[in-house]
Formats: structure tokens, sequence, C-alpha cells
């Protein structure tokens, strides 16, 4: 009799594993509303903010700190239900760009994927803004004007831009940026316009050809951009890394390796975008062929950068994509 008791208790025991059923089946109720743990903060000083709330149920949340005077943006998800035992900290890095100002209002709100409910706490005040961290390799934020900027395209146009005279949108960083835009009809090639920026010799080894990185892991080397997003989900960006395999000095398509990153740009304004080298994925457009003479990536031997501008299937009009401020950092993605 015993022996069939435990036995009857371990089922139960196994029938509990997984969510609670509440956290499924239950009533969405807001146990406590959404707080800031103070009223300003100064991240010059590494000070720091917590936003607590709590759920009676999970639910797909999305908190959002805005810039009242900058549009500066922070955006924070979760799934839990409890943000009083984990709150969300911030430091005062930002999401999109621009960013945030000394002594700006803030606000923030919390809302949901699938529910109508949204949140907001009292304004917070920033006192003192985080130090822009330095990159370890800066590979153009579009500055110069004499920098040469090797265009292409199928019947459209890329070109460099300010926020003067493109439709006055502030750059991510500084007072240039660069733009890739062109008109497509629906049965449009899928690729618009490009731009391959040979490697910066006041970035690369002794030989001025390539960059001249710490390591040579792709996990430890991140590329990061501030991207632009006009918010019409027109638009796709694939970023692309020409390989000299045998470090001749010149790019050989089909023969040496392009590695590739493809982004849709589904946002409005100043996103920064950030991925290891090892989330790259050989590329097998215009004429690359899947080829590699390495058989590796080699980010030791990247000789040029390229972007290229993509039109998602459907769609039709002008087509864009903002660029600015592209580099590698080591170890972490680019954190402002």
């Amino acid at each position: 009799m015993f022996l069939i008791m435990g036995i009857v208790s371990c089922k139960k025991e196994a029938a509990m594993e997984g969510p609670e059923l509440i956290d499924i089946f239950g009533d969405f109720k807001v146990i406590s509303p959404l707080r800031a743990s103070q009223k300003t903060v100064d991240f010059s000083k590494n000070e720091r903010l917590y936003f607590t709330a709590k759920l009676s149920i999970r639910a797909n949340w999305t908190v959002e700190i805005i810039g009242i005077n900058s549009g500066a943006k922070k955006v924070f998800t979760g799934n839990e239900k409890d943000l009083i035992s984990n709150p969300i900290d911030w430091n005062g890095t930002i999401t999109f760009a621009p960013f945030f100002r000394r002594n700006e209002p803030c606000y923030a709100r919390l809302f949901f994927s699938q529910l109508k409910d949204t949140l907001y706490s009292d304004t917070i005040t920033i006192t003192g803004i985080r130090p822009t961290p330095e990159v370890n390799i800066l590979i153009d934020d579009f500055e110069s004007p004499q920098r040469p900027y090797n265009t292409f395209s199928e019947g459209q146009q890329s070109y460099n831009s300010t926020a003067v005279n493109f439709q006055g949108i502030a750059p991510a960083e500084k007072s240039r940026y660069y733009v890739l835009a062109g008109n497509h009809g629906p049965t449009a090639s899928l690729f618009l316009c490009g731009m391959n920026l040979a490697t910066k010799i006041s970035q690369s080894d002794s030989n001025g050809l390539y960059f001249n990185f710490a390591t040579e892991n792709p996990e430890k080397i991140y590329f990061n951009a501030y991207v632009y997003g006009w918010g019409d989900n027109k638009a796709e960006l694939s970023i692309e890394f020409q390989e000299d395999d045998n470090k001749n000095g010149i790019y050989e398509a089909a023969e040496e390796g392009t590695y590739n990153y493809r982004i849709a740009i589904n946002w409005t304004g100043w996103k920064l975008i950030s991925f290891p080298y090892s989330a790259t994925k050989i590329s097998t457009s215009g004429g690359f062929g899947n080829v590699d003479r390495t058989g590796k990536k080699d980010p030791d031997r990247i000789i040029a950068t390229q972007f290229l501008l993509l039109a998602k299937a459907g769609t039709s009009g002008n087509t864009r994509a903002g660029i600015d401020f592209c580099s590698f950092t080591y170890n972490v993605p680019f954190q402002p």
C-alpha cells in the first residue's frame, strides 16, 4: 500500500512541471504599477535607474524610456510577471539614437504585445548623461566629404547626405551620415544600390590594406552601426565583408570569401545594430559564388566593407536606409 502511495505522489509532482496554469489561463491584472526607483538620475556618476511592476500572469511586455526633448529611446523586452523581485536595470545606454541629453525629462511606458493595457511611470529627469565609450576600430563616421566611396547601382542612386539636405533628419552622431536610396517597381530586382568602403588606412595594419584586429576570433569581434529606418518596412540592408584570402591586395570575386549579415529595417529612426563576425554567412550574391580560398572566416584579411540596399518583395516606390558611425569592438557590442 505504501508503495502505491509513493508512485501516485511522484506522478502528481511530474504533472506540476512547466508554467503554472494561472500563468496561461489566468485573468490579467496589474498588481503593482510601473514605478521608477528615483525621479532623477546622474549616469555620469555611474548611477542606475530601476523600474518595477507586478502582474498577475506572464505576458510579453516592452518597456520604452523616451527622452522628451531628444527623442532618444531605450527599449527592454521580457516575459516576467514579477518585476519587483527582478527589476529592469538601466545604466543610461540607448537603443535608438540620438543620445539622451543632460537635464532632460523622460517618460517610461510598459505595454504588452497581446493586451491593450499601457502603464506609465512618473517623469524621470536625467541630470547627467553616460559617457560614450570608445570603439576599438572606427570604420567610418562619414564626417569627411573627401573620403572615397565606391558606389554602384542598378539604375538607382546612393549618395552622401547631411541633416540639412536630406529631409532634415539629424545624424546619429556628429553632422554627417550616409544614405542608400532608390525607386523601384513591384517587379524590380531585389538589389537597388550599394556602397563599397575600402579599409581605412588610419585604422589598418602596416600595409594599409587590412584592419589590425587585436584578436582573430570571429566570436570576439563585433560590428556596430547606426541604421536609419523610415518606418515603411520596405528596405533590407546587407552588410558585407570582403576578405582578401591570399593577401595580394586585390579582392577577387568568385575566388575569395565575402561574408554578410542581412537586416530587415522595420523601425523608424536611428537604431544601433551590433553582431559578432561569427554571425555572418558566406555570400552567394553578386557573383561571389559561395567560395572561400581558406575555407574559414579571416577577419584580419577584410579589405573592404560593403553595404547593399535591398527592396523587400512586393514593395515599390522610394526605398532608403541611412548608415552612421560604423565600428568594431572587442568581446561586447558597442554600448553608448
